[in-house]
């Protein structure tokens, strides 16, 4: 019976080592097979605290073609003028101020305007910013983090951080909006987990979705639905990442999704992109989604729509693109020529090989994603086109 005792004993203990060694494994129903995918339900820009609270801009925010013309004494109200009148007047002055001598608009030629003396960007570094270190280095231009780290690289606050529409009563940071509506979307997928709160190499694709998101009757996105990647390479991006203690940190990999706006796609493309995020037991991920987009990439999707296409591909018509530019301008306030030249001026990432002046800009995402299902479905080879 004693001998009985000790098998028993030995085969418990067996048991418990088994179960020990898979790690987090029977906690975590979203990995299977040393697999994991998610579906990101939320996105924003990593910014920082509005600037009437943390006084980053000391000379105030960018003004719109109107408000500049407003400063001039021909921009003033005349006597007996009706404010319908004066309001089509400061238009008419906005629009012959957006245009360059030979005719072109400012919107669609950025590079060729004068600069703007009344644009505003961030120019302290002690602002604490929502974001993690892209480079390993604390540069004079990094900032302090508003979650405790250092050295964040968050060049895109600078431009944006003084603009109203980017502040939490702004529309500017709203585009999760279009993905909620199924006009674009982000998936994770993880395979090689043994671990699930430490694991020394796992393989990370970023992909961008190829289907609308699942949403609730309330409109919340879904956990555990299924959904099918992108094909075009520029879509998708493959690296290796670790996990210490519950957080998933990436290898830097060129990635990109889209962007609409007013019926028209932009690219968002993310070079050297990393993520750094927290697991959490039923597998939602939150952290950030963060690295370089190209300046031209970033003055289109935000401001200028200039590569805009329908959703045929096709390129928008010119007037929907300068239109929505020159739209978004003035009821947001700013210039498209003083928001390029402040990206051109903050940019700090991938200088050119011949002028050594920097193309890209830091950029950080404030993401949450659920668990779902990647499924790779069969595709025509050779498409190529710019929307879902």
């Amino acid at each position: 019976m004693r001998r009985l005792n000790n098998i028993t004993a030995r085969l418990t203990a067996l048991a418990l080592a088994l179960t020990l060694s898979a790690g987090t494994f029977a906690q975590a129903p979203f990995v299977r097979n040393g697999e994991a995918s998610f579906v990101v339900s939320y996105i924003e820009f990593a910014l920082a605290e509005d600037f009437a609270d943390n006084g980053a801009c000391p000379d105030g925010s960018p003004k719109n073609l109107v408000e500049i013309h407003q400063l001039t004494p021909e921009g003033q109200q005349r006597a007996g003028e009706s404010d319908a009148d004066y309001m089509n007047r400061m238009r008419e002055a906005a629009r012959r101020l957006g245009t360059t001598a030979d005719g072109r608009d400012i919107c669609t030629h950025p590079e060729a305007a004068e600069p703007d003396p009344h644009y505003r960007t961030v120019e302290r570094s002690d602002i604490p910013v929502y974001g993690i270190d892209l480079d390993g280095e604390a540069g004079a231009e990094d900032f302090p983090g508003l979650d405790g780290g250092q050295g964040v690289d968050n060049q895109w606050f600078r431009v944006v951080g003084c603009n109203r529409s980017y502040q939490s009563f702004g529309q500017s940071n709203t585009y999760n909006i279009g993905m909620l509506t199924g006009s674009w979307g982000l998936l994770f997928k993880l395979e090689g987990i043994d671990d699930i709160r430490n694991d020394e190499e796992v393989v990370v694709h970023l992909y961008a979705n190829a289907d609308p998101i699942r949403l609730s009757p309330s409109r919340e996105p879904l956990s555990y639905a299924t959904y099918s990647p992108r094909a075009e390479p520029r879509y998708r991006g493959t690296t290796t990442g670790r996990i210490v203690d519950g957080v998933l940190t990436t290898d830097p990999v060129d990635a990109g999704f889209q962007n609409e706006t007013n019926s028209m796609y932009t690219e968002r493309p993310l070079r050297d992109a990393r993520l750094q995020v927290r697991i959490s037991e039923d597998g939602t991920l939150q952290g950030y989604l963060a690295g370089y987009t190209p300046v031209e990439a970033m003055y289109d999707l935000s401001f200028g729509f200039r590569s805009g296409v329908k959703a045929d591909g096709s390129l928008a018509p010119q007037r929907l693109r300068s239109g929505s530019a020159n739209g978004a301008a003035f009821v947001l306030g700013h210039t498209c020529h003083g928001a390029y030249q402040a990206l051109v001026a903050k940019a700090d990432g991938h200088p050119d090989t011949a002028t050594g002046a920097y193309t890209s800009i830091s950029t950080q995402y404030r993401i949450t994603a659920v668990p779902a299902f990647v499924v790779e479905r069969p595709v025509v080879a050779d498409r190529e086109d710019n929307t879902q």
